[in-house]
Formats: C-alpha cells, structure tokens, sequence
C-alpha cells in the first residue's frame, strides 16, 4: 500500500504535472491516506465563496471514494508513542499521529511535501515529492 499526505493529494486536485505523473506512476497499486489529510483539505477546501467551497467538497467526495482512508485510532496511536517524544507539539505530534497509522496499517511508501519528518525508524519508505 503507498500513501500521500495532504500536500500531494492536494497538487492532484490542483491537476499538477508532477503529480500526474505520480498517479501513473501508482496505478494499479492500492493508494492511501489518514483522517488527518482529509481533514486538511476539508478545512482548505472551506476557504473562498459558498459556489467554490460545494465544488471543492464534491471533488474532495470523490477523490475520498478511490482511496483507502486510515483511521486514527487505538493502533494508530500505540505506534506513534512507540516512536514520540513528549517534546512534539503541533503539526510534528499530527505527523507523528499520522504515520503511526500508516504503519499500523502496513504501508510501504509514503508521498509527502512536507518537510516535518517524526523522529524513529519506520517500516515504510518515504519520498519527499516536490516542494511545499
């Protein structure tokens, strides 16, 4: 299983060649993501006027439908703590909470923009993508 985060998932709704390319890339293979991407772009998608917000949510309905969607949950944060610090605040504790699942969850891969990596040794690999 690979996974994206919400900054990849992102430039494939924005229709960026680089993630195109990406998507051939994983085709055929099963694609996931956690609750905490979709509830990134949920809150991005609500910015702008009522006609653009509908659009976006929509787009963010259907995008939900093809991907396996992760929870955060029990699982998810027994391996976050295995690996956390109670030093991690903010976006470093979410990304922490994020990979904790894709590990629970068996990924293998993992697509990211961003530039917050949580501190341990993880079981999947992880391709920076781009820039933020």
């Amino acid at each position: 299983m690979k996974a994206l985060d919400a900054w990849v998932l992102l430039a494939i709704l924005e229709g960026e060649p680089s993630a195109k390319r990406l998507l051939q890339h994983l085709r055929g293979v099963e694609v996931a993501t956690t609750e905490v991407s979709m509830l990134e772009l949920y809150l991005l998608a609500d910015v702008g006027s009522a006609r653009g917000r509908s659009a976006r949510r929509a787009s963010l309905e259907r995008l939900r439908r093809k991907l396996t969607v992760l929870p955060i949950d029990s699982r998810a944060v027994t391996e976050a703590a295995r690996r956390g610090s109670v030093r991690l605040r903010g976006e470093e504790l979410l990304r922490l909470l994020e990979w904790g699942a894709l590990e629970a969850y068996g990924c293998d891969e993992l697509y990211t923009r961003s530039r917050i990596l949580p501190p341990g040794k993880w079981r999947f690999n992880v391709n920076r993508v781009g820039a933020k």
